[in-house]
């Protein structure tokens, strides 16, 4: 968002979900049952602060982890924990490229995050022969659309949506009335992954471009490049 200020490009937040912990004793013995596995894919940056806060004086120290993204690592590095990720890109494909994951027939593997995320991480996975656990330590609640995001759309003013998330574009789609949905799936939609260009696809969005990665310069850069904003 400052960067489409700093750019002069008029821009709407709209959230799709609030975070929502787990309750404190939750956290703690699912933090701690990380200790028993061969390796933890922390999927989220939130995940990774839970992650990051829990792992004082916890038995995490040998524990091998990954991140999605630099970002996201930094977190856990931070705390003391060992983290990869990636050389480039963000998506679970990306992930499961890593050499790391190329043999992993069994190995018991957690995944880190909330319900409803990285579905692909575990389903390949476990086709590798992998012990895969989700390991929940919070969870997303739908919040309805920013009302500007409406009103714009009410008043076919065509937005560049940005976004990166499969779930947040399920959220917001299934949150608005019919007139509105078709307005919003006739938007321009700069996303993260191929996966998303899909899903969006096959919800009715015909004008799709998609960006390199889910950070913000990646996704700028996309909707620059497709001539879809001034900057």
């Amino acid at each position: 968002m400052a960067r489409l200020d700093d750019a002069g490009i008029p821009a709407i937040h709209s959230p799709a979900f609030e975070i929502e912990h787990a309750p404190e004793s939750v956290i703690r013995d699912r933090i701690d049952s990380l200790a028993g596995f061969d390796a933890a894919i922390v999927t989220s940056p939130v995940a990774a602060r839970i992650v990051a806060e829990g792992a004082v004086d916890s038995g995490l120290r040998d524990v091998p982890f990954f991140a999605p993204g630099r970002g996201t690592a930094s977190l856990l590095l931070a705390a003391g924990l060992r983290c990869g990720f990636p050389d480039s890109g963000g998506t679970s494909e990306h992930i499961l490229a890593m050499a790391d994951f190329a043999d992993v027939d069994g190995s018991r593997i957690a995944i880190v995050g909330a319900p409803g995320g990285r579905g692909l991480l575990a389903s390949e996975l476990s086709e590798r022969g992998a012990d895969v656990v989700a390991v929940h330590v919070y969870r997303r609640t739908a919040l309805p659309p920013a009302a500007a995001l409406i009103d714009a759309l009410r008043q076919r003013q065509g937005p560049v949506v940005l976004i990166s998330s499969r779930q947040a574009f399920a959220m917001i789609t299934d949150a608005l009335d019919d007139a509105t949905r078709m307005a919003w799936l006739g938007s321009r939609f700069i996303v993260s992954s191929a996966r998303l260009e899909r899903l969006c696809s096959e919800a009715g969005v015909a004008r799709i471009r998609c960006a390199s990665g889910a950070a913000d310069d990646h996704m700028l850069a996309a909707a620059l490049d497709a001539g879809w904003m001034r900057g």
